[in-house]
């Protein structure tokens, strides 16, 4: 079985192939505002290196943000286009998830993305299951989220390289979504639902 990979949702792209849950092959590319260049160019690459196309794939597997409105904008829907003319299934992924999942910390931890007035984050359990949907907190309140859930210093992740192979076994387990209700997690909606009250 073939499944495709898509990120987007920051400033690195990622397009992955796998077949059968092995990695066949990955392509990161860092672009700060011109994913839509980049992104069909590498997924057509990825599949030509591998003899390829798009009609050989069974899956396609896509990180719906949060990230940039943009960027996140881009993968979504290439990921719900070929899905819906293929006639595939589709499974999402947060960047936050794909972010507890890669990490070695077996105990509870939090993913964050941040910007300069605060992080964007959610909690996981020790098994990488999400405890709390993406929310906002301040520089401020997010030091005393963290302090109140009793998360360790080296138990708040971001900005590490992700382990596809582990990010694959976790969407083994869910559930494919139709393509048409794939949404993209945009960064601006969490913020404009600040919310710096205990959650």
């Amino acid at each position: 079985m073939y499944s495709l990979f898509v990120d987007t949702h920051d400033k690195d792209i990622i397009i992955a192939l796998f077949k059968d849950g092995e990695v066949l092959e990955s392509s990161i590319k860092t672009s700060e505002r011109h994913h839509s260049d980049y992104t069909m160019p590498m997924l057509k690459s990825v599949l030509n290196n591998n003899n390829l196309t798009v009609r050989d794939l069974n899956e396609i597997l896509v990180v719906n943000g949060p990230g940039s409105f943009t960027g996140v904008r881009i993968g979504v829907t290439i990921a719900k286009t070929l899905a819906y003319t293929l006639d595939i299934p589709i499974k999402t992924i947060t960047s936050l998830e794909c972010l507890a999942i890669s990490s070695n910390i077996q105990e509870k931890k939090i993913s964050i993305i941040r910007d300069v007035k605060g992080v964007f984050c959610s909690l996981f359990d020790e098994n990488n299951n999400m405890l709390a949907s993406p929310f906002y907190k301040s520089n401020s309140v997010f030091d005393e989220y963290v302090e109140t859930n009793g998360i360790k210093p080296e138990a708040i992740i971001e900005y590490i390289p992700y382990n596809l192979e582990k990010i694959y076994s976790r969407l083994q387990n869910m559930e494919p979504t139709n393509a048409h209700e794939v949404k993209p997690i945009y960064i601006k909606e969490i913020e404009a639902l600040k919310d710096d009250k205990a959650s």
